[in-house]
């Protein structure tokens, strides 16, 4: 029988694990507003179950003196705290990045993660988020 080439493999995952990128982009939400309190739905890309490794909050439009908010697994800072509600402050401008301590890695099924603004920054204030972790589906 001739080789029929090489072989290919369909997979449900956004980045080929096979390329031993295990930690892979979860969710991301650009322009999150740090100046109203309250919830920004962040819909998980891609994955049914996966647990969250690193939080990055980044590109602060201002610098974010006043604000403070966490990354959680329900509204109004409900369910599992994966990020607590901390001050922004170390965000002073669009340049810096901000790696997020990860207070609960246990396996999620949750299509949603909600960034909770705790405290608002007073002013017009943006900032973006990027979810990474890995992807157990």
């Amino acid at each position: 029988m001739a080789n029929p080439g090489p072989a290919s493999t369909q997979t449900n995952h956004v980045t080929n694990i096979s390329t031993n990128q295990a930690i892979r982009l979860l969710a991301f939400y650009q322009g999150v507003n740090v100046n109203a309190t309250g919830d920004t739905v962040l819909p998980i890309i891609n994955s049914n179950t996966y647990s969250v490794s690193n939080v990055i909050f980044t590109n602060a439009s201002t610098s974010l003196t006043t604000a403070a908010a966490g990354l959680f697994t329900a509204p109004s800072a409900g369910g599992t705290g994966i990020v607590s509600n901390a001050a922004l402050s170390a965000l002073t401008g669009s340049t810096v990045v901000s790696q997020r301590t990860v207070a609960s890695t246990a396996a999620q099924t949750g299509q949603n993660l909600y960034i909770n603004v705790g405290t608002a920054q007073g002013a017009t204030a943006t900032m973006d988020v990027y979810v990474y972790g890995y992807d157990f589906s």
